[in-house]
């Protein structure tokens, strides 16, 4: 049997640069970076769309009469959103898992 890990193990997150602290014997952690707006630092809110077949379309679609469909700016990928900006800010960052030493 080896040493018993004791103490505080410490990583880096990739994404974020913020230093994650655990309690040993902890390997990883997970970053809370992506629940946070990278425009403006605020607390995004998880996103619901309204996926009722009869409002939505194609992300690749067509509105009427041929004209090009106008982008929503989300896509099947996004968790988060944050309202304060126009258009919103729309995110598909998951959580990092940060390697702990």
């Amino acid at each position: 049997m080896g040493v018993p890990k004791v103490g505080y193990a410490v990583g880096k997150c990739s994404v974020c640069g913020k230093i994650l602290r655990r309690r040993r014997p902890a390997d990883y952690a997970l970053c809370d970076c992506f629940r946070y707006c990278p425009l403006c630092g605020e607390e995004m809110k998880p996103f619901s769309p309204d996926l009722t077949p009869s409002t939505y379309g194609a992300e690749e679609g067509f509105a009427l009469k041929g004209q090009a469909a106008e982008s929503p700016g989300w896509t099947v990928e996004t968790i988060y959103v944050c309202c304060d900006h126009s258009p919103p800010y729309y995110s598909s960052q998951k959580p990092v898992e940060v390697k702990l030493s």
